[in-house]
């Protein structure tokens, strides 16, 4: 019966990448704090709005923002608990420009717009409340006036 040696290289190497892979993976897992699935809709002036962004920032000092994309109107995302102040970007094609510098000078290039009005993003008038024990769904009803 052959004894195995526990300090030669061929048994060592093994054993040693065996209990690296398990300190490794002891440290694997979901870290941080809970987040929440959120969702809604986002209209403009009654119609859903195509294409944008929804951003909660946290009220708290320290905290971070989670943001989803706004497609046909729709939007979801997980987020931290707690008051947020939310913020609604959307943005269109606009009349073409004319270049006056780059590849092309004088080429007409699309002008891309934010065309909702300033108190649904950067002055924001929007607050949610994402609650641990809710359903989290917001429907933000935006307009013009």
């Amino acid at each position: 019966m052959k004894r195995l040696d526990l300090f030669s290289s061929r048994t060592w190497l093994p054993l040693s990448l065996l209990a690296a892979l398990a300190i490794v993976s002891v440290g694997c897992g979901p870290t941080g704090p809970q987040r929440y699935p959120v969702s809604g809709t986002v209209t403009f002036d009654g119609t859903p709005v195509e294409e944008g962004e929804v951003i909660f920032y946290s009220t708290e000092p320290g905290g971070h923002p989670d943001a989803g994309h706004i497609a046909d109107g729709k939007f979801a995302f997980d987020s931290l608990p707690g008051l947020k102040r939310v913020e609604i970007t959307a943005t269109r094609e606009g009349s073409p420009l004319k270049m006056k510098t780059g590849i092309e000078p004088g080429e007409m290039v699309p002008k891309v717009e934010q065309y909702l009005p300033a108190r649904f993003n950067r002055e924001t008038e929007l607050e949610a409340t994402v609650d641990p024990s809710g359903s989290n769904d917001f429907k933000f009803a935006l307009d013009s006036k």
